[in-house]
């Protein structure tokens, strides 16, 4: 019925005429449908022009309860995981139920600020009033995402490089290969000193005691030798 308007708008049609053209369109059960509640109508001395039949039409196959849930819908609708053109088609066929007037900037409002976090922050402070523009911006955004997401895949994670195991600064040194590192005892890193626990030696006749206790050396004064 919307597109059947848009046509009568454009041709500048009379009410007569669209009347006619949109009866010639009907066929199959809304022919037969038509032919019988035309007839009713008649009987009844109702003048049957255009908003007779478009009205009579709604309501048959658009009944009030049909067009408050598409009017509902279409207030609750967000593009979730549809595509931009996804989105867009199915936006443009709810607003169709909307009950109100809606204008340019408000259906330009209500498209952007459903969209996907990613393509809305982008997308609502350009301000476009124009929708056809709107859809073909928010396009773009999504197939520059896109790249991008797959951008990022293809490189991995923040901070790794492939084929690179990167080892931080303060990384602990791993063990080499073959086996795990031995610290060395102190006293054997110093070197030239006797360890821990080591025999006594004289160092006059090499026996196991001090050199004082010797006895192979005579009590002499010193000041005699």
């Amino acid at each position: 019925m919307c597109e059947l308007e848009k046509i009568f708008a454009v041709l500048g049609c009379s009410p007569e005429k669209r009347l006619a053209y949109a009866v010639y369109m009907l066929v199959g059960e809304a022919e037969h449908w038509w032919r019988g509640t035309h007839h009713m109508l008649t009987s009844r001395g109702v003048i049957v022009d255009w908003e007779c039949f478009r009205a009579v039409f709604l309501e048959k196959y658009f009944p009030e309860s049909v067009r408050h849930a598409k009017e509902a819908e279409f207030m609750r609708l967000h593009q979730g995981g549809l595509s931009v053109s996804e989105y867009a088609m199915r936006f443009e066929h709810l607003a169709r139920f909307y009950s109100q007037a809606i204008s340019k900037a408000y259906k330009c409002r209500k498209f952007a600020e459903s969209l996907k976090y990613e393509l809305k922050r982008v997308v609502v402070p350009m301000a476009i009033t124009e929708f056809l523009a709107l859809v073909e911006k928010a396009k773009i955004v999504e197939r520059l995402e896109g790249s991008n997401r797959v951008t990022r895949v293809a490189e991995g994670p923040a901070g790794s490089k492939k084929g690179g195991n990167q080892r931080k600064p303060y990384d602990r040194p791993q063990p080499q290969q073959g086996g795990p590192i031995i610290r060395q005892p102190a006293e054997a890193s110093r070197g030239g000193g006797q360890g821990r626990g080591a025999a006594l030696r004289c160092y006059s006749c090499g026996g196991p005691h001090l050199i004082r206790d010797c006895p192979h050396i005579e009590n002499r004064c010193f000041r005699c030798q």
